[in-house]
């Protein structure tokens, strides 16, 4: 009589739901499993592996094709910054694209010295747009064509994070921040109001309350009856009294006043006279005489 071999112990009776579930979830990835959909048949995934290595192999080749043509000829020993980019990894967290690494090459009858300056000065304009893009929150985009489209920037988490701790620091103080869409609007509306009262014929200074002429616009109920036109509430002053008090500076309009008594006209002041130094010697002499004749007199009051 042989050995007798111990079996896996059940304790209780197992869920069959269950044991098949586990059944199948083994046979998912065999070869050999019924496709999902009817309708549907997946590519094997060792085709899929084989189109991969493929692919890869192509891409090698290119490569090699691509440096020896570069080595051939007149293009050997120049420069090419392309031989040393390497492939850019994102991080966790990067939710934006990364930029596209600028390739430099040398050209034919390019000096180092050259070269290296183009790079330095390509580098520099780069910076450049950065610190603008940064400043103005918009982003500068490049076609083909070479032609330059200004895009608004996506807004950054930290950036909105501390903008909104900004604007309820300043809201318990009272300062509402607005937004760049309300400045723009407010801008257009200001724009708008101002070439309105340039085509009215108006200054651009003019009172906050000046009403236009659509205020004064009466509304009609639908079957309202109209007994008479509409009056006038003001009066019309003739031109007489517009003119009243003003200086007139009509020749004609002087000559009249004249002939009439009237003093409406312009009163010129009269020139001084030209005086010899003999006649400004005799003024001068005589207004000493006056105020010391005036100065004797106030002593002779002081004294009595």
């Amino acid at each position: 009589m042989g050995r007798k071999i111990k079996g896996s112990k059940h304790h209780g009776a197992k869920d069959p739901n269950k044991q098949r579930e586990n059944r199948e979830e083994k046979l998912k990835v065999k070869v050999n499993n019924r496709p999902k959909h009817d309708d549907e048949q997946e590519m094997p995934k060792r085709l899929m592996q084989l189109m991969q290595h493929e692919q890869h192999m192509m891409q090698h080749k290119q490569q090699k094709k691509q440096q020896k043509s570069m080595n051939k000829g007149d293009n050997k020993g120049l420069l090419d910054s392309s031989k040393y980019i390497t492939k850019q990894e994102r991080l966790p967290g990067m939710t934006r694209p990364l930029r596209p690494v600028p390739v430099f090459r040398q050209k034919q009858g390019e000096s180092k010295k050259s070269f290296y300056y183009r790079m330095h000065q390509t580098i520099q304009g780069m910076k450049k747009q950065r610190e603008y893009e940064s400043e103005f929150k918009v982003e500068l985009q490049r076609d083909q064509m070479g032609n330059t489209k200004v895009v608004e920037a996506e807004p950054d988490e930290l950036e909105e994070i501390v903008d909104s701790h900004k604007k309820k620091k300043l809201a318990k103080k009272g300062i509402v921040l607005k937004s760049k869409e309300e400045k723009r609007q407010l801008r257009r509306e200001r724009e708008k109001k101002r070439k309105a009262r340039q085509k009215r014929g108006g200054t651009n200074k003019q009172p906050a309350d000046a009403k236009d002429f659509d205020d004064f616009e009466d509304k009609q109920v639908f079957g309202d009856t109209v007994h008479a036109p509409p009056s006038l509430n003001f009066k019309m002053r003739n031109m007489e009294e517009k003119m009243a008090g003003k200086a007139s500076s009509l020749l004609l309009a002087q000559k009249l006043n004249n002939k009439q008594g009237g003093g409406g006209g312009v009163v010129k002041k009269a020139k001084k006279e030209h005086l010899s130094m003999a006649k400004k010697a005799m003024l001068e002499k005589e207004r000493q005489r006056v105020v010391e004749a005036y100065r004797a007199l106030k002593a002779d009051k002081i004294s009595f």
